[in-house]
């Protein structure tokens, strides 16, 4: 079994600032190079900030130019990257998702409209990949939402990477319906949380990783770190690193 190395980027944004941001992933992307993680994921929104109340103006297209510190690291590195930011689009701006790949390439994933699974009975969760791996893309999706994670097996994805903002009050009902959707589907999941909190709601933080078989592979606490899953012919292990 191929060794794999992949991260979750337990994050705290910057408020309203992107430039701020991107140097900030910048780092959390040095350190994961220094782990040699070949897929990192960031939180939700984790480029342009959680307050909702601020959608339309963080909203950028994902091929912007501000962009490109983001795709170079993904390039030097050699690791696909996923963050969180709101693209603008012919629709009007949306929570989702781009992911960066080692050969320079970018792929965007804006939510649906609408999470109800008579609309999405026809979406396909969008893909990565790198290296003959196929990371399906979740950003900003429920986790109740089955759709995504059923779409990331049938199309044959080796990982289903998500996040959304979980506090502390709905963290067991989200960690139970990730922690489902890896068994049920047979389907390694990587969850990213934020590690600072946002308005009235403190962050459980407790990014995470489950194996295809719904074993919990590492699990974090509180605070700025990287939780780590790495598979090879033992099958899966974690370990969680905080930034230093």
């Amino acid at each position: 079994m191929p060794v794999w190395n992949v991260a979750a980027a337990q994050y705290g944004v910057r408020p309203g600032d992107l430039r701020a941001n991107i140097a900030h992933h910048l780092d959390f992307i040095r350190h994961a190079a220094a782990e040699r993680i070949d897929l990192l994921i960031f939180p939700e929104r984790s480029l342009t900030g959680y307050d909702p109340g601020q959608v339309d103006s963080h909203a950028l297209p994902f091929t912007d130019a501000l962009l490109n510190p983001l795709e170079q690291a993904a390039v030097e590195h050699q690791m696909t990257l996923i963050v969180g930011m709101t693209l603008s689009g012919e629709n009007g701006p949306s929570p989702g998702s781009v992911g960066f790949l080692p050969d320079g390439t970018r792929v965007a994933c804006p939510r649906p409209p609408s999470t109800n699974s008579a609309i999405l009975q026809d979406h396909y969760t969008p893909l990565v990949g790198h290296n003959n791996r196929c990371i399906a893309m979740g950003l900003s999706v429920a986790s109740d939402e089955e759709t995504w994670p059923r779409c990331a097996a049938t199309q044959g994805a080796d990982l289903y990477a998500t996040s959304k903002y979980v506090d502390e009050i709905s963290f067991q009902y989200d960690e139970m319906h990730l922690q489902r959707w890896a068994h049920k589907y047979n389907i390694p999941v990587l969850f990213a949380n934020h590690a600072f909190s946002c308005g009235p709601y403190r962050t459980a933080g407790r990014s995470a990783c489950w194996d295809s078989r719904g074993v919990l592979v590492v699990r974090a606490d509180q605070g700025e770190l990287l939780a780590i899953g790495r598979r090879d012919e033992k099958g899966w292990h974690g370990e969680v690193i905080p930034l230093r």
